[in-house]
């Protein structure tokens, strides 16, 4: 999916980077170095020319206490310190020390620039990055290598504009088990948020860590790589996820990343590099709740990398991010239409509105398919990759704006996902107080200040009372949005998940071994917000129907109607008992086939619960007050006509009727 390392890396041409650290620095270190001292800068140096800047900070320190007076020794811990997202404070240290040799220490002023960016001095950094300028043009560098400079007083200067620009979202470290020290990032979450797929590279990697020959060095050094592995998580509760799992089929010894997922997570992106190119797209399939070994997606890869993509929603296309020939930079986003499985066509840039000459890559396009985040290091970021958000109005994509503080920062910023509501988005960074390198962090809310307009279905069927698999195929009626797509509902649990757009009408059809098929019908026409709802196909057989009966026989049946409801509201409408809570009963046994749904819509979600008796009943609602019960009842019976709907109360876990209440002395 990526090609960088386990650090941050200077915002520059390699070219520039090796300018900025050259030989005669090393040299002039180890001419004051005893014998015993040269061991570990040897290391530090094998380290550090690998972009190692935090694994060279221990070698470097066991030697800096009898050395401490070596400005070009203080100038590489300055650098290694730059880029320490908790104690980049002590970059500075370093660096005022080195500052007395800093005419002869070549690129001393970028690193200091750099240092006092890191540590939100950001006229200070401006002030260095100048200095740096004049000193490059001093020395004869480049066009290039000057306009890197101007770049990156460019970007400080977009900082202090941002910090105008604040979000009022609250950013949060989702910790363990999924964050640790080493690095987790490309958080990929159904539209539910019931399942988190990512990205880790650390020493959990499969095949652990391996030598590979560094293409980029002069002299071949072997570097020391984890590489990219797949990981699933799954949502506990509010706050807490499972402790994540190896993906099996998915993770080879090589570099294997997670990309994108659709909606209900029936279809896994992912980037894998078998040391053959620069790494491609293949697709794994969800069967029976394991991903299937991933397949190459002909047409859509090309001789250099395709490494990042998300599902365009309502349409057979994807969004992914290249570095192919023909584009305007480093790595473009292009849209590519799937022709038949696993093969892509009409494959298109998005055009300079989107793309420049710097790189735009993880892209992900709302729920509601009118938002497209993505992620790019151009002039409009405030530090490494910025995450930038651009609207589909009128037909076409807008023009993108940087989401801007608390949300960028100077680091990398990336991999934006939003779950189907809008109410929380997830992304990876470096920020400080993490858990390691890169960690996942959780926004609330998701998408600021704009409602997703969007029914998301939680749909269930069963046989006999058992989860059952089955073919959903789901169809515009008004065919105002030309919807038309098949979903799985799987054996072992029953459920499938998908999102419609508001302002149509749709058919669910489900069909299933045996039984003739169930067609529901949905509305959502007038929705201007999300909504949830859980649909329900019941397929029972002629025996189950009639062991049900009888069972229906042998039980008390209720009759809540010769109940005195009002009374018992006027006397315990507001009691309340520790254990003790309300719901609203909608239907027990099945529910019927002509169903309205529709006039549920906006309500409780719908709970289907299977009793010791063997019955089935869907509720709305908990609540602690009989009479919060009461307005949604009412609320129901005059919106859905059903007059059957009654209040059930649940003590301590067990359902009971109100009489049962009080002749159980429950409520007093």
């Amino acid at each position: 999916m990526t090609r960088f390392k386990l650090i941050p890396l200077l915002l520059l041409f390699t070219c520039f980077l090796q300018a900025q650290v050259n030989p005669f620095i090393y040299e002039t270190i180890t001419a004051q170095l005893k014998d015993s001292d040269l061991v570990h800068f040897n290391q530090a140096r094998h380290d550090f020319e690998q972009d190692y800047f935090l694994e060279a900070i221990p070698s470097l320190e066991k030697i800096y206490s009898h050395n401490s007076k070596i400005p070009e020794l203080n100038f590489l811990l300055g650098i290694c310190y730059s880029y320490h997202v908790n104690q980049n404070l002590k970059a500075l240290e370093y660096f005022k020390v080195a500052e007395m040799n800093s005419d002869k220490i070549e690129g001393f002023y970028f690193n200091m620039a750099y240092a006092y960016e890191k540590n939100d001095s950001i006229q200070k950094a401006i002030h260095f990055y100048q200095k740096a300028l004049e000193k490059s043009k001093e020395i004869g560098h480049s066009e290039e290598i000057q306009n890197e400079i101007r770049f990156r007083m460019n970007r400080c200067r977009k900082i202090t504009e941002y910090r105008n620009k604040q979000n009022l979202v609250t950013i949060k470290n989702i910790g363990s088990p999924v964050n640790t020290e080493a690095s987790e990032y490309c958080p990929l979450i159904t539209s539910n948020e019931s399942v988190m797929i990512f990205t880790y590279r650390g020493p959990k990697s499969k095949g652990g860590k391996q030598k590979i020959k560094n293409a980029e060095s002069m002299n071949k050094d072997k570097l020391d790589l984890y590489f990219e592995d797949i990981f699933i998580s799954r949502k506990l509760n509010d706050s807490t996820w499972s402790a994540p799992e190896n993906a099996v089929n998915l993770n080879t010894t090589l570099h294997d990343a997670a990309v994108a997922i659709n909606p209900d997570g029936s279809e896994l992106f992912m980037y894998r590099n078998n040391g053959e190119g620069k790494g491609d797209l293949y697709l794994s399939v969800l069967e029976n709740n394991i991903y299937s070994k991933p397949i190459y997606q002909a047409g859509l890869n090309s001789h250099e990398w395709d490494g990042s993509a998300c599902f365009i929603p309502y349409q057979n296309m994807i969004i992914f991010a290249s570095e192919r020939k023909g584009g305007f930079g480093g790595k473009d986003l292009y849209t590519a239409e799937r022709i038949k499985p696993n093969l892509w066509g009409n494959i298109k840039n998005m055009g300079p509105q989107i793309n420049t000459k710097f790189d735009e890559d993880a892209p992900f396009v709302t729920a509601d398919g009118k938002i497209l985040f993505y992620s790019s290091n151009n002039g409009s970021s405030i530090g490494g990759y910025d995450i930038f958000r651009c609207d589909y109005k009128n037909s076409c994509w807008q023009a993108p704006y940087n989401l801007g503080s608390p949300i960028n920062t100077k680091n990398d910023d990336k991999f934006f996902t939003v779950k189907g509501d809008g109410k929380v988005a997830y992304f990876s960074s470096y920020m400080q107080g993490g858990k390691g390198e890169q960690d996942i962090y959780k926004i609330t809310p998701g998408i600021p200040g704009m409602p997703v307009e969007m029914l998301e279905v939680n749909g269930f069927v069963s046989v006999d009372g058992k989860p059952a698999s089955a073919e959903i195929e789901i169809n515009s009626i008004l065919k105002h949005n030309k919807y038309n797509t098949s979903l799985k509902a799987t054996k072992d649990e029953g459920n499938f998940l998908t999102n419609l757009p508001a302002g149509d009408k749709y058919e669910v059809i489900v069909k299933t071994d045996k039984f003739p098929q169930q067609i529901i019908e949905l509305n959502t026409v007038g929705i201007d917000s999300f909504v949830v709802l859980n649909v329900f196909a019941e397929f029972t057989s002629a025996e189950y129907d009639k062991k049900l009966e009888e069972l229906l026989l042998t039980n008390k049946r209720y009759d809540h109607e010769k109940f005195d409801s009002k009374a018992f509201s006027l006397k315990y409408g507001t009691y309340k008992k520790e254990g003790l809570g309300y719901k609203v009963q909608i239907g027990a046994y099945k529910f019927m086939e002509n169903f309205n749904y529709n006039n549920v819509l906006g309500f409780p979600k719908i709970i289907r619960f299977t009793e010791n008796d063997y019955i089935t009943r869907f509720f709305m609602g908990y609540f602690k007050t009989y009479k919060e019960a009461e307005e949604l009842l009412i609320k129901f019976k005059n919106s859905s006509k059903d007059k059957d709907a009654f209040i059930i109360a649940e003590y301590n876990g067990k359902r009971l009727y109100l009489e049962d209440l009080i002749e159980q002395k429950i409520v007093e």
